[in-house]
């Protein structure tokens, strides 16, 4: 990417930051925590901060910074040449948009939050992030091939169906943020009635809820629609395709959290946030969608698409999500679950952490195979994966792999707590962002600092139960990252004969030190793994069964790494030996973590 199009991919980014801090500002009643004085909050530029007032000039900082982004981007494209004037009136358009914006958050301040000024507020804001998404697709133009030369409102592919999704899911969100805004949101207890009427009777509390609802339904069949058409007419089109559907999946789930949430007594702020976050996230797909419909014109003849069978097309997809991997992963949220009650806990906590769990291991997956395409299709063992395989485009690849994540995010910040959804935020980002970008092709050290990202399940699990993280948590976390290192290495080991990671430029440690330091490495981390175990023992949260399982289990690992560091000549088989066993001893010291806590023995 040039540097102006990094500009144009993080503007939007921000933006979209910038709308989500907005909407904590509000829910958190955040929002006169500087008095109705501005830009200046209490008469100062840096007051005195309180968890509001922080939140409050945090908000008007970052607002303050995208603005500054967006005359950036505009002056961006003017340099980039006159030739391609949409891109400058798009950027030109989003700046002057900003700019009303900040004068639309003053008269809401001063107005002391008037629902009407505040609505406007929001869908303003909306409005200037679909600009901006516009003005990034056009920065990335030239990778669209065919590239219209204008944004017109256009009749053709998803056309009218599109245009009125996008604006219906537009509606939704103007009509959510005065619920919020006029504190109707909680005006009924009751779903789909409200108050036992169905249509509104007049302007009550209970009245803007159905309103907010007849828009939420309305908004639900069209998008739903528009997904079924752009399958059909824009084959040709993959990322119309996805979008569309992954607009159609998040349309849904904020029917079901609206649904569920509308019994409650009090709805949490962080509910609410997320309620927000989530719809914007629908309608930028939508706009995305709409935008490359345009920029992307139906082929006046289109060869017939011969479509897989349903079966192996939901198992390529299953595929992307590496069930394998998730399954270990849920049974170390399990584990740390089941350790922190010292039992069960609540069926619709372990049922909503195990959900938001797998959908967070599954996007984290799909969004791997998407960024690692290329080397795939290079090592022997992944060549026939489904994006190198060509059984799924590696845009819708990578939509779906986001669309995963962003429902764990918001399904475990509704249903479970936002610690649990802020983990499993960080554990995605980490492994696709870090690892999976950066350290895997950049540095032997990969799996060692990667190790972090598959050690944040324990973590999640025992958030999910105790709303915070103890020292017991980092140890499991610890016990996790420690074994990920023999376990991974163990495995390049073992495929040492194709040679494909060698092959396909990766610098695991065994090609670049040698077999013979990765042997010794695999030892030396296995001992740190046994010691690391046994710190459950001091802390009191587990008893003498667990010790003895501990021992044994770790016993037996240390000797399968010995006999691999002593018995270079059997390399193939006995690092294949520990990498098996490596999945059996996990599993079985969770089993003994959890049997001696419930037991007590």
């Amino acid at each position: 990417m040039t540097r102006f199009q990094r500009l144009a991919l993080t503007t939007p980014v921000l933006g979209y930051l910038l709308i989500v801090v907005g909407g904590v500002v509000r829910v958190s009643g955040a929002g006169l925590s500087c008095g109705t004085g501005w830009p200046f909050c209490n008469g100062a530029l840096v007051p005195a901060l309180s968890m509001a007032t922080a939140i409050g000039v945090g908000h008007r900082a970052l607002a303050a910074l995208v603005t500054l982004l967006s005359l950036a981007l505009l002056i961006a494209a003017w340099r980039e040449g006159r030739s391609r004037r949409l891109l400058v009136g798009l950027t030109g358009l989003a700046f002057v948009l900003v700019v009303l914006q900040a004068g639309l958050g003053a008269l809401t301040v001063t107005s002391r939050l008037s629902p009407v000024f505040a609505t406007a507020h929001f869908g303003l804001a909306e409005v200037y992030l679909a600009v901006l998404c516009a003005a990034a697709l056009v920065a990335f133009g030239e990778h669209l091939s065919p590239l219209g030369r204008s944004l017109g409102i256009a009749f053709t592919g998803v056309g009218r169906l599109g245009l009125a999704a996008a604006t219906a899911v537009f509606a939704l969100l103007l009509s959510g943020a005065y619920v919020a805004t006029s504190g109707s949101d909680l005006g009924c207890s009751e779903w789909p009635l409200c108050g036992g009427h169905l249509f509104p009777t007049g302007w009550t509390a209970a009245d803007i809820q159905i309103t907010h609802r007849w828009a939420a339904m309305i908004a639900t069949i069209l998008v739903l629609a528009l997904a079924v058409r752009a399958r059909r007419v824009r084959s040709d089109a993959p990322a119309v395709t996805g979008l569309t559907a992954a607009a159609a999946v998040l349309i849904v789930a904020e029917i079901f959290v609206g649904a569920a949430s509308s019994s409650r007594l009090t709805l949490a702020p962080w509910v609410a946030a997320a309620h927000l976050a989530v719809a914007t996230v629908a309608w930028v797909a939508l706009v995305l969608a709409v935008t490359l419909d345009r920029m992307l014109p139906v082929a006046a003849t289109r060869p017939a698409v011969e479509r897989a069978p349903f079966r192996q097309v939901s198992r390529d997809y299953a595929v992307l999500t590496k069930p394998g991997v998730m399954t270990l992963l849920l049974a170390t949220t399990l584990g740390a679950m089941l350790l922190a009650q010292a039992g069960l806990p609540p069926l619709r906590i372990v049922v909503w952490t195990l959900v938001g769990g797998a959908l967070a291991s599954g996007g984290a997956a799909a969004l791997n195979h998407y960024f690692d395409r290329d080397i795939d299709e290079i090592m022997a063992r992944t060549r026939r994966r489904p994006v190198p395989g060509g059984r799924v485009v590696p845009v819708h690849a990578v939509i779906f792999g986001l669309t995963l994540s962003v429902l764990a995010v918001y399904l475990l910040a509704v249903f479970v707590n936002p610690l649990s959804a802020a983990l499993a935020l960080f554990g995605n980002l980490f492994y696709v962002v870090v690892y999976t970008r950066w350290l895997k092709r950049s540095t032997p050290q990969n799996i060692v600092i990667g190790g972090a990202a598959g050690a944040v399940p324990p973590l999640v699990g025992w958030a999910a139960v105790t709303d915070h993280v103890g020292v017991p948590a980092l140890i499991l976390f610890a016990i996790i990252f420690y074994w990920t290192p023999p376990h991974f290495w163990s495995l390049a080991l073992f495929r040492s004969k194709t040679r494909d990671y060698a092959a396909a430029g990766v610098p695991m440690l065994p090609g670049i030190y040698g077999d013979a330091e990765a042997r010794r490495q695999i030892f030396h981390y296995s001992l740190m793994l046994v010691g690391v175990s046994l710190f459950l023992i001091p802390l009191g949260v587990n008893g003498p069964f667990y010790l003895v399982a501990a021992l044994l289990l770790g016993g037996l690992f240390v000797y399968k790494a010995v006999r691999l560091l002593r018995r270079p000549e059997n390399q193939a088989l006995l690092a294949r030996s520990l990498f098996m066993y490596s999945n059996v001893y996990l599993g079985l010291l969770f089993t003994a973590m959890v049997v001696d806590r419930i037991a007590g023995i």
